[in-house]
């Protein structure tokens, strides 16, 4: 089969050479294209950064790059991507993220007979979950302060508490709410796992000692020493931690963020936190990123923020990559693809 009757995969992120090669070698009878004079180039492991297109030739480009392609690995310029959806040849895209459903929103791949997207779900929930541990600790040594004291030299005892014996809510039990269950059960802490619905599932199923619905979030939050967020962005869960239900948390529980800043009403957040009616949070993601620059949450002494970046570690991208090759064996037979997005409930 000569190169050009090949069906194409375009390769539209940064993946280390030896992953395109082992991509190559599995599929000969795909053309893996890799634009890589067209790629940013990643800033640390295993960074995705979308290509730019910033002039007349680089858009035109790309343009002919992804109407000829009838895969892409991610999802390509922005400025191509609300024309994805009408791309006559473009069939799947696999994304290198697993919270892509408001983006697919955004640009219109949620509607019928639009192209399969495929999400990296699986890939991050370990190293999320030892973000959650590590968020934890912090705060129950209260790792700000000590920092704080370092820096000015001052040498002041305290005490701890230990994750041991804590009741901690997980809303969201996708693989990524299971691996931060099972962590923090290594740990010792009571874990309660907060669902959708429950369909008849029983705890164990989902490794957590205790399951609940999302109806009996009222019910559960004055419970728990520390609530973790794990649930994908949707209508449904948009400001669902609001002011009111922030209130439903003891003056001593710590707020730890994994899904998306607009989960929760960051202003009452805020508010609670200044006024110390929270032990504190831990804040990878923000309802505005980047976290502008006179956001309150910077200076505050109990939170701790990252630049949302808690799922990226070292290996990602060779994970990804397996995920994707596994994909385009199913793909090629006729199966079913993995970590196919639900375009109606964008998850």
């Amino acid at each position: 089969m000569s190169e050009t009757s090949k069906r194409r995969v375009l390769v539209t992120t940064y993946l280390e050479p030896p992953l395109i090669e082992s991509l190559k070698a599995q599929f000969p009878e795909l053309e893996i294209f890799v634009p890589w004079d067209m790629l940013e180039l990643p800033r640390y492991d295993a960074e995705h950064r979308l290509p730019r297109a910033d002039s007349e030739s680089a858009r035109a480009t790309w343009s002919e790059l992804i109407e000829s392609a009838e895969i892409l690995f991610d999802f390509g310029p922005a400025f191509m991507h609300t024309k994805l959806g009408t791309t006559p040849n473009l069939r799947w895209i696999q994304a290198t993220s697993a919270g892509v459903g408001q983006l697919a929103h955004r640009i219109g791949l949620d509607r019928p007979g639009t192209p399969v997207v495929t999400t990296a779900r699986g890939v991050h929930g370990r190293a999320l979950a030892e973000y959650v541990v590590m968020g934890l600790i912090a705060l129950n040594r209260d790792l700000p302060q000590t920092m704080r004291d370092q820096r000015a030299r001052r040498w002041v005892r305290g005490s701890g508490r230990l994750i041991r014996g804590q009741t901690v809510g997980i809303l969201g039990l996708g693989s990524i709410g299971r691996e931060v269950a099972e962590l923090l059960g290594h740990f010792g802490a009571k874990t309660i796992g907060i669902v959708t619905s429950l369909n008849a599932r029983e705890p164990a199923s989902l490794g957590v000692d205790e399951l609940h619905p999302q109806a009996a979030l009222d019910e559960l939050l004055p419970r728990l020493d520390c609530l973790v967020l794990c649930c994908p962005h949707t209508p449904e869960t948009e400001g669902l931690i609001d002011q009111r239900r922030l209130a439903l948390l003891p003056q001593a529980a710590v707020l730890i963020n994994i899904a998306r800043g607009q989960v929760v009403d960051e202003v009452a957040l805020i508010r609670r936190l200044a006024d110390q009616r929270l032990r504190g949070a831990v804040l990878d993601v923000a309802a505005t990123e980047p976290l502008p620059a006179d956001s309150p949450l910077w200076s505050l002494p109990n939170v701790i923020i990252s630049p949302h970046s808690a799922s990226t570690v070292s290996g990602e991208n060779q994970a990804i990559a397996e995920l994707f090759a596994s994909n385009l064996k199913a793909y090629l037979g006729g199966r079913e693809l993995a970590n196919v997005l639900d375009k109606g409930r964008l998850y």
